[in-house]
């Protein structure tokens, strides 16, 4: 598929390309006449278009979610770019094609994956019951789909294809330096287990629908650490003898990772694991929105754009320093 890509678009040009329809509106002008205005958006950002003309044409044509063609030229509005359309068309999409409208981890999912069964795999000491407890989520196709699949989270870190998986990895590989580093505090099984299982609520918690993540229903109303807990216990309920202390031991780091009540957990942790995981998933997080900041603005500045989530600006050390 031959795509112009949002970022490449420049004012006063052609712009015949594919986008995804993210928003669509049909609002009336100040004449009273209707034109339709979208959010369109492709793996390199968002832009705003309208259909100033024959509305009542393509008004039943195509929906939020839906992959258009268009014919189009660029303009500024108010400072900002924006597309006007002449011509749009519905179309379908190759699997293959989706991650030029999606963002996607910079790094091979397959390779990540490996990764994260081999770490897991090689240095779990407990195979009965930890062994086991993982190796029931591994070699479940559906979970593992979606795990490649999925972003960590809808806007604020990891939010591209891949992303939690890509966090996932990120944070066993950090809990497996810090079971080394404190070893003499740390029951390594219980740390990588729990790095490895603190976000499977997610699962549930988020979806694709018509190509959009979004929030399930169980997402909105119980949130991942909820329907983490009741994933993880269902599967420890089906090996049998597993030890009670173990399994409450490994709840409450899921339990607890968000850190605080007032962020969304039922307990701060307890445990020296659960501290752990609490404060490596938020580094994650944190530096996921560093690194997210600083490359929209690397060609043109050190420093980012103001973040109202991190309520700061963030300057990019390793340009700065060069």
């Amino acid at each position: 598929m031959d795509k112009l890509f949002i970022s490449d678009l420049k004012e006063n040009e052609k712009a015949d390309s594919f986008f995804l329809v993210k928003n669509k509106l049909l609002l009336k002008g100040k004449t009273g006449k209707d034109y339709i205005s979208l959010k369109l958006s492709d793996k390199t950002g968002d832009i705003k278009a309208n259909i100033w003309d024959n509305t009542q044409k393509f008004a039943n044509i195509f929906e939020t979610g839906d992959f258009i063609k268009i014919k189009a030229k660029t303009s500024i509005f108010q400072n900002e770019l924006q597309l006007n359309i002449s011509d749009v068309e519905k179309i379908d999409v190759n699997d293959g094609d989706l991650c030029l409208f999606f963002k996607s981890s910079r790094f091979d999912i397959d390779d990540m994956y490996s990764e994260l069964c081999t770490i897991l795999r090689e240095n779990i000491n407990d195979q009965k019951y930890i062994g086991e407890l993982i190796n029931l989520f591994l070699n479940d196709e559906q979970y593992t789909d979606k795990l490649k699949s999925l972003p960590a989270a809808k806007s604020i870190h990891h939010a591209y294809i891949g992303g939690l998986l890509e966090h996932t990895l990120s944070i066993v590989k950090a809990g497996l330096l810090m079971s080394m580093h404190y070893k003499d505090s740390v029951n390594k099984d219980i740390m990588l287990a729990s790095c490895f299982l603190h976000d499977a609520g997610k699962i549930q918690e988020l979806r694709f629908n018509k190509n959009i993540t979004e929030y399930s229903d169980e997402g909105r109303l119980l949130g991942h650490i909820v329907l983490g807990i009741n994933c993880i216990s269902k599967r420890i309920e089906s090996i049998k003898g597993f030890p009670e202390n173990l399994k409450i031991i490994l709840l409450h780091s899921i339990a607890s990772h968000h850190g605080e009540l007032e962020f969304g957990s039922p307990k701060r942790p307890k445990t020296v694991e659960a501290l752990i995981l609490h404060f490596i998933d938020n580094m994650d997080a944190k530096v996921n929105q560093f690194e997210g900041l600083t490359e929209e603005t690397a060609k043109t500045s050190y420093w980012s754009n103001y973040s109202k989530h991190l309520d700061r600006y963030i300057l990019d050390s390793k340009s700065y320093l060069v």
